[in-house]
């Protein structure tokens, strides 16, 4: 799907009437205080062009603003970056609602504070030469992914959805550096990634040789990147959580209007990264951030149904072992306004 800059304006315009947080200090956080409260938030992997919002939080002044002192730090892992949350050595995450699920499963206490992707970016990349085009192509097919990391399942259960044999399909699991070298090195003809990240990382270094697929158009249809903090924290600081979500609310907002600064936040963290792939992948999310059942397309809402939809999906196909009766135990909206 193509973001051009119009529609970037235009979601940012629509948001900003929809009465959501944007430009200005939050009522709530003037109190004449000049203490900072510290707090640090895990990516799941390293910089990016699409996380890169959290890091203009911080050049502009947004955290400060509502009396934060954030630290962006990078992960080694959905899963990993959860746990450190969990042993509250992090304060926030990011991470999608299918691994917040299956870490809740194993005992991990924590939950969705705001629910920016409403789409999963989940993809499938292939050599376009490979005519890989749906599930069912993948068959007698190599496929690179990443050891250990919700990726991996949610490949498994793209595959169980569409009625591929796991068994026909050769999936080569390993960490990021190898992954991607067994792809460019055509040692697979697919990789798993996202339509925001991987897909246009791989288009360039390849010279446009790569297609990929949404997973989402074959009915592995859910949410990724949402904002998740220790349930004791949620209870005991609501205040440091609402500031936090409304200042990255107000950072994603701003990129869409500004992603030329967003990325140049990111390339003073990481220089050896390309200002213009990387501004691909920032706008290549705004599509992501609108919300189904809400009619104000609020950034950040979480809609019960597709909770709800997501753990029907991931208790049958996704290898999810413990379901809850009321899926709102997963997350909250309280801190959207």
């Amino acid at each position: 799907m193509k973001t051009t800059r119009r529609s970037f304006l235009t979601f940012a315009t629509a948001a900003a009437a929809a009465g959501l947080p944007v430009l200005g200090r939050p009522a709530w956080a003037a109190n004449g205080s000049d203490k900072l409260t510290k707090a640090t938030v895990r990516l799941a992997f390293n910089y990016n062009g699409h996380r890169s919002p959290y890091l203009l939080a911080v050049d502009k002044g947004f955290y400060r603003d509502v009396g934060l002192d954030v630290e962006v730090l990078e992960g080694k892992g959905v899963t990993s970056s959860m746990q450190l949350v969990a042993g509250k050595q992090d304060t926030f995450t990011i991470v999608d609602p299918p691994s917040l699920m299956l870490g809740a499963a194993q005992g991990m206490p924590v939950r969705q504070v705001a629910q920016l992707y409403q789409t999963s970016p989940n993809a499938l990349i292939s050599w376009k030469d490979q005519g890989i085009a749906r599930p069912a192509d993948l068959a007698g097919k190599a496929v690179a992914t990443l050891q250990g990391d919700t990726t991996t399942t949610m490949l498994y259960a793209l595959l169980a959805k569409n009625k591929v044999p796991r068994g026909a399909v050769q999936i080569m699991a390993s960490d990021g550096g190898t992954r991607n070298q067994a792809f460019l090195g055509k040692r697979t003809q697919a990789i798993t990634g996202f339509l925001n990240d991987s897909y246009p990382g791989m288009a360039a270094l390849t010279e446009n040789g790569v297609a990929c697929f949404a997973y989402s158009d074959f009915g592995v249809d859910t949410m990724g990147d949402g904002i998740a903090a220790h349930a004791d924290t949620v209870a005991s600081s609501p205040e440091v959580v609402r500031g936090f979500v409304q200042a990255s609310i107000r950072a994603y907002q701003y990129a869409m209007e500004h992603p030329e600064e967003a990325i140049a936040s990111l390339l003073k963290r990481s220089p050896s990264l390309k200002a213009d792939v990387e501004l691909t992948k920032l706008k290549a999310t705004a599509p992501l951030l609108r919300a189904k059942g809400d009619a104000r397309q609020a950034i950040g809402y979480s809609d019960k149904a597709r909770w709800e939809e997501t753990q029907t999906l991931m208790a049958e196909f996704g290898g999810l072992s413990k379901t809850v009766p009321d899926v709102s135990v997963f997350y909250t909206n309280q801190f959207l306004a």
